[in-house]
């Protein structure tokens, strides 16, 4: 029973490891940097910025993480929560695009509807996110990016909005940042690893 019971706290603690590096963070202050540039400036290159997070992530974990902690094998409890993760998103994609796609050809209702609805749901979908990924900094990120919404349903087209978002992916990118730091300095690259890559 104590063995399941350790096994279970290496996991955790491993699992926690994975979002020590500040990497979600980035990536995270990069998608609400770049839609709130996005805003302001009325500049579609600017959502550049969020598939730039999107390569820091990738390339940051092949290249920062895994040589520093390695790469674990997690459980069936854990894989299950990666699967529910990777359904929330895919539902949320296509809920967004169906509701893009409805105000293209005028047939999504009126703002007062929708606005809420929005909200509403990219809170839950964050709150789920940052539940089965246990990664409880993903809670304050979602409510930063539905407050963002919020004031872009509401305040459209004020400049507060961008304003928000930009504010809102500084802080998460600044948080990011300083974690990366910390995070290289807690877990520098084995000497042996050093040696193969030098050969």
């Amino acid at each position: 029973m104590s063995e399941k019971t350790n096994l279970k706290e290496i996991e955790k603690k491993a699992w926690a490891s994975y979002f020590e590096d500040g990497l979600w963070d980035i990536f995270m202050g990069l998608l609400m940097l770049g839609m709130g540039l996005q805003t302001l400036t009325d500049n579609v290159w600017y959502t550049l910025v969020i598939w730039v997070g999107v390569l820091v992530m990738l390339v940051g974990k092949k290249l920062v993480t895994t040589p520093r902690i390695g790469r674990v094998k997690f459980g069936r409890s854990r894989k299950v929560k990666r699967r529910k993760v990777i359904a929330i998103v895919s539902i949320s994609v296509v809920a967004t695009f169906v509701l893009l796609l409805l105000g293209m050809l005028g047939l999504a209702p009126s703002s007062l509807v929708t606005a809420p609805v929005l909200v509403v749901g990219i809170a839950l979908v964050f709150g789920l996110m940052a539940y089965f990924m246990d990664f409880p900094r993903l809670y304050a990120y979602g409510l930063l990016f539905a407050i963002s919404i919020a004031l872009t349903e509401a305040l459209w087209p004020s400049r507060i909005s961008g304003i928000a978002f930009v504010v809102s992916g500084g802080i998460a990118l600044l948080i990011g940042l300083v974690m990366l730091v910390r995070f290289l300095r807690m877990y520098p690259i084995p000497a042996e690893m050093k040696t193969y890559g030098g050969n």
